[in-house]
């Protein structure tokens, strides 16, 4: 079985959520909404911790790019490597957005999921806070 680190732990963090009141990823996929868009944001066949290591090294990569072709006068790939990098960018922002939509529909739009209120005060217990060694 693969290692879950990174970014793959928020998607097992939400598979195992759905999975608690028996939904699976098929379901999940099958899901759309009246305007044609899919009801859940992430893409739980491939990994997020691949596609961030991804773009992120891309964005870092057209950058160094960038820059060397700003030293030697060259304005068409110092453009063309900002315009890459902007891509990449995008596609960072959009991995984020999906996470963050993910948990707004967990929290609130979603009637399967309930929560209790969150006192006032609350404070997350000593235990769980705790890092792992």
């Amino acid at each position: 079985m693969k290692e879950i680190s990174g970014l793959d732990s928020i998607q097992l963090a939400f598979l195992e959520l759905t999975s608690s009141i028996g939904l699976t990823i098929d379901e999940m996929n099958a899901e759309i909404k009246d305007d044609g868009q899919f009801e859940w944001f992430i893409d739980y066949e491939n990994s997020l911790n691949e596609r961030y290591e991804y773009n992120s090294s891309k964005l870092l990569r057209y950058f160094d790019i960038h820059r060397k072709a700003r030293k030697n006068n060259d304005q068409l790939t110092a453009f063309a490597a900002l315009l890459f990098a902007g891509v990449s960018a995008h596609n960072l922002k959009n991995i984020f957005e999906n996470i963050e939509a993910e948990i707004d529909k967990v929290m609130f739009r979603d009637p399967r999921f309930t929560w209790p209120d969150i006192p006032e005060g609350y404070k997350f217990p000593e235990d769980y806070l705790e890092e792992k060694s």
